[in-house]
């Protein structure tokens, strides 16, 4: 008599069963926090990655207590790159102002506070919420308002005008759960903004299994499609696509590209590229405008 083949996991999106392995990745007991750090360059180290049946979704499940390693992170190069990321916060915000210019905004994953700053000095009413007690500690000593915890832990008196999850839903066991939260602290006529790395764009095709959104820290793996079937599950509709770019310091690009070389082939940045902040696309990237759903879509 054979043996019946267990079911797999759960969608996290569509909630079929039955997801298949499409690859196998790490003992998910061997992790520890550092392994979440924002900046970590562990490129193709995943966990086991599942591929829904039915919508097509990829996701990892299994991988522990997520939240905890989140909290418990230590991140000091993501600190360390500061600059470069408030310019890549006042070019998404300037996206943003074209659908809402002012009022109250929310950045939910706030790291060290760096958007929410760059909210406030464009006039919005900002705050952001982050589960890590050192990016928390550190948006402090920047006197930036970043409440400690997720969405679950937070009650505000009002909605907002703006929620960004920023490179955020990729990180999170229950991204459905996430984008409802977002929903509900949405005012009805404001704007969510979802930013999330694209699996089946060029470069992560042309990348493979070493391509940089493939981290132990991203558990969620969306295309434009699952994307926005998940948002409006959540209850929104996509009013706007585009791909977005990012600013680097010269010498963070070339030490992220030493690590596709062989480890005798590797070496460190020479000092002056310090001095130079790189602007980048490699359009691999999904950035989603979405509204309460009666809007009129624009994409």
């Amino acid at each position: 008599m054979n043996a019946i083949e267990p079911a797999g996991p759960t969608c996290w999106i569509c909630a079929c069963g039955g997801a298949s392995l499409k690859r196998r990745g790490v003992n998910a007991e061997s992790l520890k926090p550092d392994d979440f750090r924002i900046t970590d360059a562990g490129y193709g180290m995943t966990g086991d990655i599942y591929q829904c049946n039915h919508c097509g979704f990829l996701f990892c499940p299994g991988m522990g207590d997520v939240l905890g390693m989140y909290q418990q992170m230590n991140d000091p190069e993501y600190e360390a790159t500061r600059e470069e990321r408030a310019l890549q916060a006042h070019k998404l915000l300037a996206s943003v102002s074209k659908f809402k210019s002012a009022g109250a905004l929310l950045d939910v994953g706030a790291g060290s506070g760096i958007m929410v700053q760059a909210a406030l000095a464009r006039g919005y009413s900002a705050v952001g919420v982050e589960p890590s007690k050192q990016l928390v500690e550190q948006a402090r000593a920047h006197d930036i308002p970043v409440l400690p915890g997720t969405l679950d832990d937070q009650q505000f008196p009002s909605r907002f005008d703006v929620v960004a999850l920023v490179d955020v839903i990729e990180h999170v066991e229950q991204p459905l759960h996430l984008l409802r939260q977002a929903a509900a602290n949405l005012a009805p006529d404001g704007v969510c903004v979802v930013i999330s790395p694209d699996v089946d764009s060029l470069c992560a095709r042309l990348l493979g299994k070493r391509w940089w959104h493939y981290r132990i820290a991203h558990i969620s793996y969306f295309n434009r499609k699952t994307l926005t079937h998940a948002v409006q599950e959540a209850g929104l509709e996509v009013v706007a696509v585009s791909r977005p770019g990012w600013y680097f310091p010269a010498s963070y690009l070339f030490s992220r590209v030493m690590q596709y070389l062989p480890a005798f082939m590797r070496v460190r940045p020479p000092r002056f590229l310090d001095r130079f902040t790189v602007p980048l696309n490699l359009f691999d990237s999904l950035m989603l405008v979405c509204r309460h759903h009666g809007e009129q879509p624009r994409v």
